[in-house]
């Protein structure tokens, strides 16, 4: 997988986009991350008609194809290789009129398609846009691991970019699979002795895995050593990876590797579309699953503080409330889709409490109340559970105004703990708040007295104690 973070004239980052597309893709990524694929690839698609350089937005526009046609083969209306035999006619005179035509119209439905994916690197190659001409090769390797010749044509675009190491691992799978393939025999030798030239160069730094003695040493540092990995050697084991993963796409031990190294260089959307790869490359691990859930909603939440930022940041910005809608939108949409995932996890799952208690939690936070219940009382089973669970459910049945259920809820739970922590002060607060709503003001002050013993500066107990003795 390319790199977009090293140097690249022909690439144009979400930084450098001006302010009217990069709020297209603040839209585009909050259709993403609730898995509207389609706004999602047409938003993008806008914004690559006025940055054709944008190849982050390209690679987004791709996985958005994948998912939105994944468990579609065979089903396509057909018809893009015409549409495709179409376009070659134009792909010198203007070749960016072209990749738009193609992920439009051919992409967009079959994101593998080997015509279309041809036809887009030759469209790159014209438009002088090399970056794109090679996500272009990835992609059709990926598409079609069996077809010989987009690897040749993916390891002579790494062997012209001096990528040795990633020429080498390519031409040296070829090798192995067809003998007869001398080319690629010559192509491996050329990659690996070229770059073994350039390796007797590193500077007095060196490269982290030339110390180690062997390769067995580099894999074990690499298992039992990454929390004190510096980002420089994450980097460098992202690219040894992505070597590997290039070679075979279907390795889910290398595949959950690079995306457990993505996360701890903190590129979260790369990771996250490595873990869904996996997910599905592992028949649906479970572990695999929620990973994927968790990520995701790290993303949407880090989307949303960096919304917040910009919007508090630029208050002046001309186009100002058109951010504030946005992010208002971006957060329902992702609590939305959140319960979304969260519900086809119970529904695979049925008796999974934890995964009950997760639906319920997520449930609770939009105020539905009434759906986050059943829930609730499936998962208070659990023993690790019951006292979460008799909260939230205390506070859906005030919520509800079901206030004698609410205390019941509240009471039980209090009643299974032993000694002050912060779990029994907010059981006794929301039990003392209730009490105090229904006129029971001498079992509210008793709730709030247990905490004010214990805890002086837990919210507003102080002031409540003090102000029933006229302090």
């Amino acid at each position: 997988m390319e790199n977009e973070s090293e140097a690249a004239s022909d690439v144009v980052g979400l930084k450098e986009l001006p302010d009217n597309l990069r709020k297209l893709y603040f839209k585009a990524e909050s259709a993403l991350e609730v898995r509207n694929w389609g706004y999602a690839m047409s938003l993008i698609q806008a914004i690559l008609k006025a940055e054709p350089k944008f190849l982050h937005g390209r690679r987004q526009l791709r996985l958005a194809a994948v998912k939105e046609n994944d468990g579609k083969k065979g089903v396509k209306l057909g018809g893009e290789a015409l549409k495709v035999m179409k376009l070659q006619g134009q792909v010198k005179k203007n070749p960016h009129a072209v990749m738009l035509a193609l992920e439009k119209d051919v992409l967009s439905v079959d994101p593998y398609n080997d015509k279309g994916g041809v036809l887009l690197y030759e469209a790159a190659v014209n438009a002088e846009l090399p970056m794109t001409a090679g996500f272009a090769l990835e992609t059709l390797t990926t598409g079609h691991p069996d077809n010989p010749k987009f690897y040749h044509q993916l390891g002579d675009f790494y062997l012209d970019r001096e990528k040795f190491d990633e020429a080498a691992e390519i031409f040296g799978k070829l090798a192995d699979k067809d003998r007869a393939d001398l080319e690629a025999t010559k192509k491996y030798k050329d990659a690996t002795a070229r770059g073994s030239i350039r390796s007797q160069k590193w500077d007095s730094e060196g490269d982290w895995r030339d110390l180690l003695k062997d390769k067995d040493s580099a894999k074990d540092l690499e298992q039992s050593g990454r929390a004190a990995m510096t980002p420089v050697m994450l980097q460098q084991q992202v690219e040894s990876l992505a070597v590997q993963y290039e070679a075979d796409n279907s390795n889910l031990d290398v595949t959950k590797r690079l995306a457990d190294t993505y996360e701890q260089l903190e590129d979260f959307p790369t990771a996250l579309s490595y873990y869904e790869w996996a997910f599905h490359l592992s028949s649906n691990d479970p572990a695999l699953e929620q990973k994927v859930a968790n990520l995701r909603e790290k993303i949407g939440k880090n989307h949303v503080r960096d919304l917040k930022a910009f919007i508090e940041e630029n208050p002046e910005h001309p186009e100002i409330e058109t951010y504030k809608t946005q992010l208002k939108d971006h957060v329902k949409q992702q609590a939305e889709g959140l319960i979304i995932e969260a519900q086809a996890r119970v529904d695979r799952n049925p008796t999974d409490n934890e995964l009950r208690f997760e639906l319920a939690e997520k449930l609770f936070q939009v105020d539905r109340y009434k759906d986050a219940v059943k829930h609730l009382q499936a998962a208070k089973r659990s023993p690790s559970l019951r006292i979460q669970v008799m909260n939230i459910l205390g506070q859906c049945y005030d919520k509800m105004g079901i206030s004698d259920l609410a205390v019941q809820q509240f009471e039980e739970a209090i009643g299974e703990l032993t000694g002050m922590n912060d779990v029994k002060k907010e059981l006794l607060y929301n039990l003392g708040v209730i009490h105090d709503k229904t006129g029971e003001s001498e079992k509210a002050l008793d709730s709030f007295k247990q905490i004010y013993s214990a805890d002086y500066d837990y919210r507003d107990v102080a002031e409540r104690v003090e102000n029933s003795y006229g302090v």
